[in-house]
């Protein structure tokens, strides 16, 4: 296991015990805890994700660090769309949905704007890293 897995699983477990107090934030990128539910097994997953605000949610870029493979929590979005979101200390029902090829280069810029490793990330792969709107139901 990698040491960003382990890293992962901490961040969730912190975010998780204080309720949201802690873990939303990394240095200055916003952090969701997102439920997914697993393609092959069925199993709730919680995964932290890097949110961008985007209309009355948040999009989540599925960059996987720039790797040329989608993100299981990705897939696992296409499979069964509905999720749970906790950003801080607020809960919500979110459907994922692919944001509209029109609106994908101006939400590009944002997200570049403020994490410069999501153009780090389209640099290093050549597929079409999807961006997931989050949303609210």
């Amino acid at each position: 296991m990698s040491f960003w897995n382990y890293f992962g699983m901490a961040h969730k477990a912190l975010y998780k015990i204080s309720g949201g107090r802690m873990g939303a934030r990394m240095g200055w990128i916003d952090v969701a805890l997102v439920e997914t539910r697993g393609r092959k097994t069925g199993k709730k997953r919680t995964v932290p994700i890097a949110c961008y605000p985007y209309k009355d949610s948040v999009a989540v870029s599925a960059s996987n660090s720039g790797s040329d493979k989608h993100p299981a929590w990705y897939l696992n979005m296409m499979a069964n769309p509905a999720v749970l979101v906790q950003q801080g200390k607020e809960q919500y029902r979110a459907v994922a949905e692919l944001v509209p090829d029109d609106e994908r280069e101006a939400l590009w810029q944002q997200i570049v704007d403020n994490n410069k490793h999501q153009g780090e990330y389209l640099e290093k792969t050549t597929r079409k890293i999807p961006l997931v709107w989050l949303r609210r139901v």
